[in-house]
């Protein structure tokens, strides 16, 4: 079963464990000076279609998805699969208490299992260790504070996801099937 589409998307999905997003996706939309759509929050009768719109939105967008990235969703063993075929750049959005209970790694790694085009990694709330992040071996674009925070941190993570959302884009699609279980 291959469901290969070419992303001619110019925005980002942000994903999140257990669809707790909060108010990341408006931060960062707000830091990165990007066009916030509305959450997807349900499992779409007309998915196909709707990615179909999405690729087709003017670039400079974030998509929040509202649901788990593992949550079965018809056609696809899960929304992470369907991600992975519509070639959409993502990135994974984690709080401190996520990334403590392993959630970071789990999900980095259903979300490569279907082949996800992913930018990285952001921590909101929490305190930030750069130098622990790195010892994880993820690939952590930085911190979001839920408060202002350090701006210095802030500028840091808006140049490192601007950076990452355009290499995706400019990337080749790569062969997106089902991944053998």
């Amino acid at each position: 079963m291959n469901r290969s589409h070419s992303s001619a998307a110019s925005g980002v999905f942000l994903v999140a464990p257990g669809g707790r997003m909060g108010a990341a996706a408006t931060a960062l939309a707000e830091l990165c000076q990007l066009r916030l759509l509305p959450a997807w929050e349900g499992d779409l009768l007309d998915r196909n279609p709707s990615f179909q719109a999405l690729t087709a939105e003017p670039p400079g967008w974030i998509q929040p998805l509202a649901l788990d990235p593992g949550q079965t969703l018809s056609g696809f063993d899960c929304w992470a699969e369907a991600l992975g075929a519509w070639r959409i750049p993502s990135c994974l959005v984690c709080s401190e208490a996520d990334r403590a209970a392993g959630l970071a790694r789990s999900h980095w790694a259903l979300l490569r299992h279907y082949r996800v085009p992913l930018l990285g990694l952001i921590q909101v709330g929490g305190d930030w260790r750069p130098a622990e992040r790195r010892a994880e071996g993820l690939p952590w674009l930085g911190h979001l504070p839920t408060s202002s925070g350090d701006q210095e941190a802030l500028a840091e993570l808006r140049l490192r996801f601007i950076a990452a959302s355009g290499a995706a884009a400019a990337a080749p699609p790569a062969p997106a099937s089902k991944p053998s279980h």
